[in-house]
């Protein structure tokens, strides 16, 4: 990582300070010392570093160097590939961490991931070094430094469960190298996971405690800083943390009940925290998220036959007053809405078989539908969770009662701790399916990934526990050849 830190340092101070446009759409751009005089006038200032920050937040979205290398929609696909709930076809891109056989350290996910995030990390700390090195405590100051900071903490996290167990029983392992600084000479080692998850903390509080709360869902804002947080304090089984940011990010949109073939577009949808903006000039084709799972777009990877499904076993699962089973393909009990689908569609020769998913389908927009990163029952769903760990059955019961209720009339909370416990774990399941969010929480939970059950509709059959070695990535052996200080991940 750190042998391109100087390389990505010089690109994209280059980017920060050229290649910003001083209104969205002028066409104009600012030369390096016209940038430097801006910087004095702190009138113009945090719109200067504003409009910086937009590199930044492309990287989360890109196609990068392989069909399967497109950014956060790229980790949240071939992490919950990893797991039980979604069956894949199994014969195109991912189909090796569907395997759970593309984590060595010689393979190309754990080196393009690793490789992105620490671009993302690259780049902020260029940022913070150029806009907010001087200490000070204005407010507008304070709310812009929070937000790269988040980003930061954002990515922190994801590489810590990447390439390492979980938190709980873990704290004392080898975590990530915590890079604060553009130096190209500095080369830290593994932090622990403790003090790792100390940092992230550190850089997602700001934020989630006094940042911005915007109206569009392009930026990380109070509510998403919050609802990550969220996610941070789950993975400690820090409950009281866990709850109050939970509590605070739900805030940030409102819940709504997905129905088939439901809009992505992230203007206007009301439960979507976080997503990008994805165009025609940003778009990237065959290498998007929607390539993977839409299989009714006329061109794409899903289209082509490689499928996602939703596992038969967890589908029989679901109640059959829920109306999330209509989600996912059902020719006996729904034929008409999958007929629906299909003459809605720009595909009109896809073959629709049972457990094929309905949830997400690009619409008008093919593969320029926007990406979702985060939707508020995430953060709904952890608050409830926190409460049943706390012993708080009765307000986890009603809170519990009142979001599924909304889906499944039929619905009754129970009144155990352990059984309230499966059912909020079960909520996320389906309610989250396929969002990212599984792999994270199959390692939190310590849950054994279990395809090997009778008549499973998975093509690669095991079991496995998440915390097991084979489950986290191997360090890349670029990183380790030109970082000394690394230690590689226990086979």
């Amino acid at each position: 990582m750190n042998k391109y830190i100087s390389t990505l340092a010089l690109c994209s101070i280059l980017g920060l300070a050229t290649g910003c446009k001083l209104e969205a759409g002028s066409g104009q751009y600012i030369s390096q010392e016209r940038h430097n005089e801006m910087l004095g006038d702190e009138d113009v200032k945090q719109g200067i570093a504003k409009a910086a920050l937009s590199k930044t937040y492309v990287m989360f979205q890109e196609y990068n160097t392989s069909h399967d290398d497109g950014g956060l929609k790229a980790f949240h696909l071939f992490t919950d590939l990893m797991c039980e709930d979604v069956a894949y076809t199994n014969t195109s891109w991912f189909m090796f961490d569907y395997q759970i056989g593309n984590s060595e350290a010689n393979y190309r996910r754990t080196r393009t991931m690793w490789r992105l995030f620490y671009k993302i990390v690259s780049n902020v700390n260029l940022y913070l070094e150029t806009y907010y090195k001087e200490a000070s405590t204005d407010s507008a100051y304070l709310k812009g430094k929070a937000e790269p900071l988040a980003l930061r903490g954002i990515v922190f996290f994801h590489l810590v469960n990447m390439y390492q167990h979980t938190y709980k029983g873990h704290e004392s392992l080898p975590g990530i190298p915590l890079v604060l600084t553009t130096s190209p000479t500095d080369k830290p080692a593994r932090a622990t996971v403790e003090d790792t998850y100390k940092q992230i903390i550190k850089d997602l509080t700001p934020m989630a405690t006094y940042g911005q709360e915007t109206a569009g869902k392009t930026d990380v804002d109070k509510f998403v800083a919050a609802a990550y947080l969220a996610k941070v304090y789950a993975q400690m089984e820090d409950w009281a943390n866990c709850e109050k940011f939970a509590a605070i990010a739900k805030m940030g949109g409102n819940d709504m009940i997905s129905e088939p073939g439901r809009s992505w577009a992230i203007k206007g949808t009301a439960d979507i925290l976080w997503g990008a903006d994805v165009t025609s000039a940003n778009s990237a084709l065959w290498a998007s998220y929607w390539s993977h799972v839409d299989q009714f777009l006329t061109r794409g990877y899903a289209a082509g036959g490689h499928k996602k499904f939703i596992h038969n076993a967890l589908y029989a699962k679901i109640p059959a007053t829920d109306s999330r089973r209509k989600l996912w393909v059902n020719l006996t009990d729904y034929p008409d809405i999958a007929q629906k689908i299909k003459r809605q569609a720009k595909n009109k020769e896809v073959e629709m078989e049972d457990f094929d998913q309905l949830k997400f389908i690009a619409g008008e927009d093919g593969m320029e539908q926007d990406y979702c990163f985060i939707r508020v029952q995430d953060p709904i769903l952890l608050e409830i969770e926190a409460q049943i760990e706390q012993n708080k059955l009765t307000q986890a019961a009603a809170n519990l009662n009142a979001f599924a209720q909304k889906r499944d009339p039929a619905f009754v909370a129970a009144t155990t701790q352990a059984d309230l416990r499966e059912q909020v774990r079960f909520q996320r399941r389906i309610e989250l399916w396929f969002e990212g969010t599984n792999w994270f929480d199959m390692k939190r939970w310590k849950l054994t990934i279990n395809r090997d059950v009778p008549n499973t509709n998975h093509p690669v059959v095991f079991t496995m526990a998440t915390d097991d070695n084979k489950f986290y990535h191997m360090l890349p052996i670029s990183e380790l050849e030109s970082n000394p200080n690394l230690t590689q991940n226990p086979r």
